[in-house]
């Protein structure tokens, strides 16, 4: 097992994603009353897969876009309701691939040490 293998760098790129998503919902909470935010999202697994299947994780290239969902009278379309519900989601998705890693680095160290 090389610590720069294809599953590691799927999950260092798993990280990356998950880390720009958990600051566009931080962002978009912390504008959830300026007149005319929209609400910033970040997809990266479509393109994670396809790095992947390229043999490339590392080439993963996140989306960032503009919410297109309805605004409120002041021209802010932020759901605070929806965006804690994905905060949620992504520290718990984010915990998981910590955990994957550390999977890993067990793994190796039993490798190394013999135990």
């Amino acid at each position: 097992m090389q610590i720069g293998d294809p599953t590691f760098q799927a999950l260092q790129a798993s990280l990356q994603g998950l880390s720009l998503r958990r600051q566009a919902a931080e962002d978009n909470i912390a504008n959830v009353e300026t007149p005319g935010y929209l609400a910033n999202r970040v997809e990266f697994e479509d393109s994670l897969r396809t790095a992947i299947d390229r043999g490339d994780p590392s080439a993963m290239n996140p989306a960032i876009s503009r919410s297109t969902a309805a605004t409120r009278l002041n021209g802010n379309n932020v759901a605070l309701d929806e965006e804690i519900v994905g905060l949620t989601e992504t520290a718990l998705r984010h915990q998981l691939v910590v955990e994957a890693m550390n999977g890993k680095f067990r793994l190796l160290r039993t490798a190394i040490t013999g135990q």
